[in-house]
């Protein structure tokens, strides 16, 4: 018996169609979404970078944060003998229209595109597009963006490793400074160290207090002018003079008073002005015929030979100047008296042991005053 033929009915047709259907439906959804296929129409231009590092095909366009394209291609250009020059173009195609506005309304010929990083972490780049302005015209097809470097964390690690240098040059001078200061080296040195300085300090410091404690006593003439109640009364009786004489001011007495109060005083002040405007208006004259050359001191102003004179009197000076910046310089260096005035050891041991001993000085003669204000008077 042969076997019974299986048919396959309209039914089984429609169902099977529509499986198809709904398959390739998905299939282009999918890659619609991916952004490998796309039935809108779209606008192709051009990026070159010095650089592609982690630009692949397929990344991201974007304008203002707003995703409107992906890249199509991304190829090495020839070489060329500028280091600056870009080294890669990246092909870009991008929304013929983007919220119901052309595309050309958004991106112009003065927009930029850049290389970013969507996350710190990531590798990957994409490209960022800025909206143009009215300044701009809009782009046509296959037209040239213009490329700007982004800031990556190359460059930060590179300015964080010149500051880390930085810091270290200023440490090491630093430690060579605080270095000399502690064996005693130059004027901070000999401050910090010499112990005699200190000792002439404290002297000084405890002197101080000494005579503050003898003008709170009263004691002396400032401590006189502090405490003396009789000070404060003459100071109130001036005070109550000085308000007696701005009353009196007021009221237009005395000649101080009149100058303040007289109107004939005030016209003859306005005569005053109107004749200190004519002299102004007959100086402006005078300015104008001397900036015209007229007169003595037109040409004073005006003569070249004069001119010249005064370049050649300016050119004297500059040698001398030189002259003292070389006697400056010797004198920096140690060189000569000056300069042995100012760097010699000795001088400055010196003075220290005159200061000590001014110091010593003063306190003995307030330990003994009569010792030193003592007079003889002999006739034979």
């Amino acid at each position: 018996m042969p076997p019974a033929r299986k048919t396959i009915g309209l039914r089984e047709v429609r169902v099977g169609l529509f499986v198809l259907i709904a398959v390739v439906v998905l299939i282009v959804l999918i890659l619609n979404a991916s952004g490998d296929i796309s039935f809108k129409s779209k606008k192709h231009l051009r990026v070159k970078f010095a650089s592609a590092e982690g630009l692949r095909k397929g990344a991201e366009v974007r304008l203002a944060g707003v995703r409107v394209g992906r890249v199509d291609d991304v190829q090495l250009l020839p070489p060329s003998d500028d280091p600056n020059a870009p080294r890669v173009e990246a092909n870009i195609s991008v929304d013929s229209t983007v919220d119901g506005k052309p595309i050309t309304d958004l991106i112009r010929t003065d927009s930029t595109a850049q290389l970013v990083a969507p996350s710190l972490l990531g590798s990957d780049k994409i490209i960022t597009v800025t909206m143009g302005t009215s300044n701009g015209q809009p782009v046509q097809e296959n037209a040239e963006l213009r490329s700007t470097t982004e800031g990556g964390m190359a460059q930060l690690t590179a300015s964080g490793n010149q500051l880390v240098d930085q810091l270290n040059k200023l440490s090491e001078q630093m430690t060579g400074i605080t270095t000399k200061i502690n064996q005693g080296q130059g004027t901070i040195g000999r401050f910090v160290n010499d112990e005699a300085f200190y000792d002439n300090l404290n002297l000084t410091v405890r002197e101080t207090q000494d005579l503050l404690r003898q003008i709170r006593s009263g004691n002396g003439t400032a401590g006189q002018l502090v405490n003396n109640p009789a000070l404060y009364n003459n100071v109130e009786r001036m005070t109550a003079s000085l308000q007696e004489i701005s009353d009196n001011l007021n009221r237009g007495r005395g000649t101080a008073g009149k100058l303040l109060t007289d109107d004939a005083l005030y016209n003859e002040t306005r005569s005053t002005v109107a004749r200190l405007n004519r002299t102004a208006d007959e100086l402006n004259s005078i300015m104008a015929d001397i900036r015209a050359g007229r007169g003595t001191a037109g040409k004073l102003l005006t003569d070249e030979a004069l001119y010249n004179d005064a370049r050649s009197a300016i050119a004297r000076f500059n040698t001398t100047a030189e002259r003292v910046d070389n006697i400056v310089a010797g004198i920096q260096r140690g060189e000569g008296s000056a300069g042995k005035l100012l760097y010699d050891d000795q001088l400055y041991n010196n003075v220290n042991q005159l200061s000590s001993e001014t110091v010593k000085l003063i306190y003995d003669f307030r330990q003994n005053p009569k010792k030193y204000l003592t007079i003889k008077f002999s006739i034979f």
